[in-house]
C-alpha cells in the first residue's frame, strides 16, 4: 500500500522508540542514509530508505489489531488505583513505539528493576506487592521517560507545523502550540495533545500535497 510523507514520519518515529535509538543516533543515522537530519526535509524515496534501514536493524512495525492483545486491561473499570495509572501509562508509552512491549509481564520486568532500589535492594515480584509510595514514584519516573520522549518527538515535527497552509481555526490553535524552548515546561497532557494535533495537520496536508 502507498504511504504519504506523514505515515512515513510516524512509522520513523515509531521505529526509533522500538530500536532505543537515542536523539543523537537516530539524527547521526538519518545523516548518513540521506544527508539530512530531519524527516521533514525528506522526501517520500528518502523516508522508505530511512525505513528500511530501521526494519533492517530489527524494526517491526505492528498492526492496530494486535495491540490490544498483549496490554494490561484497566478500560472496564470504573474507578483506577495508582497501579492502573502505571499500566495506562505503560500502554501508551507502547502504542507511541516508546516501548517495545505494553504487555504487565514487560511492565513488571520493568518494574522491577527499577523498585529494587526502592525497597532495600530486595526485588518486587508482583505488580500487586508495590507499596503506595513506590507505585507513586514509579509514575512519576515513567512520566519523566514519557515526557523526554514526548519532548525528542515534537521537536521534530513542531517547525513544519507553522509552514503548512493552515485555515484560520487551525491557525488559532498552531498559535497555542508550545515553542521548542517551551516544551519541558509542559505536562504529559499537553505535549500529547500537541502531538495529537500536529499528527492530524501533518497527516491532512500531507495528504493534499502527496506528490513530493
Amino acid at each position: 500500500m502507498k504511504m504519504n510523507k506523514s505515515r512515513y514520519i510516524q512509522l520513523i518515529h515509531v521505529g526509533k522508540g522500538q530500536l532505543g535509538w537515542d536523539d543523537e543516533l537516530y539524527r547521526s543515522n538519518l545523516v548518513a542514509l540521506t544527508k539530512k537530519n530531519s524527516c521533514l526535509d525528506m522526501s517520500v524515496i528518502e523516508l522508505n530508505k530511512v525505513l528500511e534501514f530501521m526494519k533492517s536493524k530489527g524494526f517491526k512495525p505492528v498492526s492496530n489489531k494486535a495491540k490490544g492483545k498483549y496490554s494490561p486491561k484497566t478500560r472496564d473499570k470504573s474507578s483506577h488505583t495508582p497501579l492502573d495509572k502505571l499500566r495506562q501509562l505503560w500502554i501508551a508509552m507502547k502504542s507511541r513505539g516508546y516501548v517495545r512491549d505494553g504487555s504487565d509481564n514487560a511492565l513488571l520486568n520493568w518494574t522491577k528493576s527499577q523498585a529494587k532500589r526502592l525497597n532495600h535492594n530486595v526485588a518486587i515480584e508482583r505488580l500487586e506487592w508495590l507499596k503506595p509510595g513506590m507505585t507513586h514514584a514509579l509514575i512519576e519516573q515513567l512520566k519523566l521517560w514519557y515526557k523526554r520522549e514526548l519532548i525528542s518527538d515534537l521537536a521534530d515535527v513542531l517547525p513544519a507545523l507553522h509552514e503548512l497552509p493552515l485555515n484560520n481555526e487551525e491557525r488559532f490553535k498552531a498559535r497555542s502550540m508550545p515553542s521548542i524552548g517551551q516544551l519541558h515546561s509542559c505536562n504529559v497532557e499537553w505535549l500529547e495533545s500537541s502531538i495529537a494535533f500536529i499528527g492530524l495537520m501533518l497527516g491532512k496536508y500531507g495528504e493534499q500535497g502527496n506528490g513530493n
